[in-house]
């Protein structure tokens, strides 16, 4: 009767150690896979697209720069969210130009029209904005402006660009270690909630491995803390995807340089239209750049 109770365990044991293993290998893939892996680049190029060369790893990222009648005052990188691409943000490109800036959309890697196999989470991501903006021999000041995904790219970048001289991000989160435990039940309806924490920031690492990035790294709070550059932080207080209090951590390390404009009533999927958006961010853009 022991042997029997011993097999039992040992098999339930194995089961989970298996569900394991298997949550940490689909659970990396489902957060580093991008949306055009192993896709080549569009067989055209669009009016007024420009495609530029970025890596390692290699990827061709798709950009649209947009100019103000006079001459800009600053030129502001918009970033999109996950699994979206530069065309859900060219309203911003608009409210910008007639502001006075020049504006370039950019398709992230693996994103729209980019080609890319990883997603990083703004490691990656960061280093090609760089290698983007050598490409593009823009005189003036640089600042940039990202929704989620986009918004913590703008952040990581911010952190370790000094040619960025201003920062908005849009429903950032803290980091990747902090947004996973909170993502994944979302992703994975009933049994996301029983999935144990040390399982996710394993899978954690495993996604670090395939993308070939350090997932520590992936952590707006952090880039805010190791740089002086202005941010602003714009969060919906009814936010559930992201919730607000992952823009609050970001601040709190930096208070001295990093301002949390809340938005009431507002959720994750509707932020990047609330019209109350542009008063903060073209006052936040005037008094940097003015």
């Amino acid at each position: 009767m022991r042997r029997g109770r011993l097999v039992v365990g040992l098999g339930i044991v194995a089961m989970l150690a298996g569900a394991d293993v298997l949550t940490e290998r689909v659970g990396a893939h489902a957060i580093v896979d991008a949306p055009n892996r192993h896709a080549a680049p569009p067989a055209t190029t669009q009016p007024g697209e420009q495609r530029i060369v970025v890596g390692p790893p290699a990827a061709t990222l798709s950009v649209m720069v947009a100019a103000p009648r006079l001459p800009p005052r600053a030129t502001i990188f918009i970033l999109h969210g996950i699994r979206d691409s530069k065309e859900h943000v060219r309203a911003w490109a608009d409210h910008l130009n007639e502001a006075g800036y020049r504006t370039v959309l950019v398709d992230s890697r693996g994103h729209g029209r980019s080609t890319g196999d990883w997603l990083s989470y703004g490691v990656l991501e960061s280093r090609d904005l760089s290698q983007l903006l050598d490409a593009l021999h823009f005189d003036g000041p640089i600042g940039v402006m990202g929704v989620s995904y986009g918004g913590a790219t703008a952040v990581e970048w911010a952190g370790s660009e000094p040619r960025v001289k201003a920062a908005v991000a849009v429903a950032a989160f803290a980091s990747l270690r902090d947004i996973v435990p909170i993502y994944t039940p979302r992703m994975v309806p009933l049994l996301g909630w029983l999935i144990p924490r040390w399982v996710m920031q394993r899978t954690v690492d495993h996604a670090g491995r395939l993308g070939g990035f350090d997932p520590d790294a992936a952590s707006p709070k952090k880039a805010a803390q190791a740089c002086r550059t202005p941010i602003l932080l714009v969060h919906g207080r009814n936010d559930t995807t992201v919730p607000y209090e992952q823009s609050e951590m970001i601040r709190d390390g930096a208070r001295d340089h990093v301002t949390l404009a809340p938005l009431e009533a507002q959720d994750h999927d509707h932020i990047a239209g609330d019209p109350r958006l542009w008063p903060l961010v073209l006052d936040f853009f005037g008094r940097t750049f003015p």
